[in-house]
């Protein structure tokens, strides 16, 4: 798929699902695979409820990152 298809793609699940995410267009284990990144569990939910599990022949596939910077209690220091 070329650049300028891929973008056109993106723009439009951009456009129909929100600009609110990330979307990444890849070759995955159920052929092409749209990518919906939202960044949080909540955002995500919303997604899965607005894009299909199919959509213009990509398998959709919402991901989030429960990954966040952990913090230090207030009073603590760190030793290194």
């Amino acid at each position: 798929m070329s650049r300028i298809a891929e973008d056109s793609l993106k723009l439009q699940a951009a456009i129909e699902f929100g600009s609110e995410y990330t979307y990444e267009i890849k070759n995955g284990g159920h052929g092409p695979t749209l990518v919906i990144e939202a960044s949080s569990k909540t955002s995500a939910a919303i997604a899965r409820k607005k894009a299909p599990s199919r959509w213009e022949d990509f398998y959709v596939l919402v991901v989030y990152s429960t990954s966040a910077p952990e913090e230090e209690p207030s009073g603590s220091s760190s030793i290194v």
